[in-house]
């Protein structure tokens, strides 16, 4: 969702399918009866931008 990587491309084989997620609700402020929704709450993005947006607004 951000800069596009693709692992796949870059790696070969071994990065199929690999990609990290950032929770747009804070993983501290999930309480057990929350119900997270897939699209409304998580965004794909690369292990660099990943960091990057945790660098820029902890959460």
């Amino acid at each position: 969702m951000a800069c596009g990587f693709d692992f796949e491309v870059f790696y070969g084989q071994v990065g199929h399918g690999f990609i990290q997620v950032h929770h747009l609700v804070p993983l501290h402020s999930i309480r057990k009866t929350y119900k997270l929704h897939p699209i409304k709450d998580l965004r794909p993005v690369c292990a660099n931008c990943h960091a990057i947006i945790h660098k820029h607004k902890p959460s």
